[in-house]
């Protein structure tokens, strides 16, 4: 007997609980009052933080800087330009994986990315012939995939 009217207790004090949220969280609705701007744009709608045209450009092509490679650090450092939008980089260095850096952003004067240039390192400058190659694929339609790759020689 006990056990049922602590059963039935501990179910009545569930439902309770249950229903004294739900009453609580409709009581305060106020989302028809809220809005939203991006940040310190003070309700003006042509804030300079922001340019949106249309869709982002794919990318249309990818060229390996090699007149600006370089040896930072004992490390290889390659840039590569690149004309569109792209996601999925993948960057070599005789088969194997380089490491993204950081890049830079090229605009018009419409303010709207066209291009980047990306810097991979490859990792410890060895003497010898090396191959770098890197390829990404585009953000949006026709979601092609473009690459180049480009040969180095290290010497003393």
């Amino acid at each position: 007997m006990f056990k049922k009217i602590r059963r039935m207790l501990a179910f009545t004090l569930a439902l309770v609980m249950m229903f004294s949220m739900t009453a609580l969280a409709a009581e305060n609705n106020t989302s028809d009052n809220l809005k939203i701007a991006p940040k310190n744009s003070e309700g003006n709608e042509n804030n300079d933080d922001i340019a949106v045209y249309g869709p982002a450009a794919p990318v249309s092509s990818v060229t390996i800087l090699t007149s600006e490679a370089k040896i930072e650090n004992g490390d290889v450092i390659i840039p590569v330009y690149i004309v569109g939008y792209g996601h999925n980089e993948i960057a070599k260095w005789d088969g194997k994986n380089a490491t993204y850096v950081s890049q830079e952003l090229f605009s018009g004067t419409d303010r709207v990315v066209y291009a980047f240039k990306q810097y991979w390192n490859c990792g410890t400058a060895t003497v010898g012939t090396h191959t770098f190659t890197f390829q990404t694929t585009s953000i949006n339609s026709p979601w092609n995939t473009v690459s180049a790759n480009a040969e180095f020689v290290i010497s003393d």
